[in-house]
């Protein structure tokens, strides 16, 4: 298998994400490329750079990361980062992209160009900032030429960067639709709240239908991700799912 992770954005629901991440570990089972937005970028950049799954639970489960990670309240799973905590170097001890042991993409959205973008090289502490800035409580991220906010906010599993490279794609998505949902949050007033929500809408179903393994579970919906309390019951979510697609 040349196995790549789509991990998307969902704040402390990312603990799901380690869940499955540590039964990889036990089991052997080598990441090759990953593609993360927001939280699910963090843990790329983290987990790519030799950082143990539960070590990267630990941390998140630590005093100090509280101060770190800030999670908004706008319901969108979407969070900021302190950049200027040491504990971001424990996190993310690999500062360039390019340097990482595994290809690793995450994304963000250029309010410059209005258009997601997709960075495979770049600091990795500025570029995981930029990738969980939510506007308008936090101000976008200044980098280069770019003004960067949450890629998650149009693309949250992005999927595009690992298409046609022979890799068998696995999506983590921490944002379940439910059964009889279609585009949830729209809003016929607002062309511009309207136009947002068909287009993280159609990323997501292109990301799914075009993943070679989609993995969600509905449980998801019901763990809040505002505050560290359901951290540890996201991780033995992913742990126990995480079986059932991987032998």
């Amino acid at each position: 298998m040349n196995l790549a992770l789509v991990l998307s954005g969902g704040a402390a629901r990312g603990a799901f994400h380690l869940g499955i991440l540590s039964f990889l570990e036990e089991k052997g089972i080598e990441v090759d490329a990953y593609s993360g937005s927001s939280i699910g970028a963090i843990i790329a950049c983290s987990h790519a750079s030799g950082i143990e799954a539960r070590k990267i639970l630990e941390i998140f489960k630590s005093d100090d990361i509280k101060k770190v990670l800030k999670f908004n309240y706008f319901k969108k799973g979407l969070i900021r980062i302190d950049k200027d905590h040491q504990i971001l170097n424990q996190l993310l001890p690999i500062r360039k992209i390019e340097d990482l042991p595994k290809k690793v993409t995450i994304n963000a959205y250029d309010t410059n160009t209005k258009k997601v973008l997709y960075f495979d090289k770049g600091d990795t502490h500025i570029l995981c900032m930029a990738s969980s800035a939510l506007i308008p409580i936090f101000r976008p991220i200044h980098y280069e030429k770019h003004n960067l906010i949450d890629g998650g906010l149009f693309d949250n599993m992005p999927i595009k960067p690992l298409e046609n490279k022979g890799f068998d794609i696995y999506t983590v998505d921490l944002m379940p639709r439910s059964t009889n949902e279609k585009r949830r949050g729209f809003n016929p007033l607002k062309q511009l709240k309207k136009n947002f929500f068909k287009t993280r809408f159609d990323n997501g179903s292109y990301s799914i239908h075009h993943s070679d393994v989609y993995i969600t579970h509905q449980s998801l919906r019901h763990i809040n991700m505002y505050t560290f309390k359901g951290l540890q019951e996201s991780f033995e979510l992913g742990y126990k799912e995480a079986p059932k697609y991987f032998s």
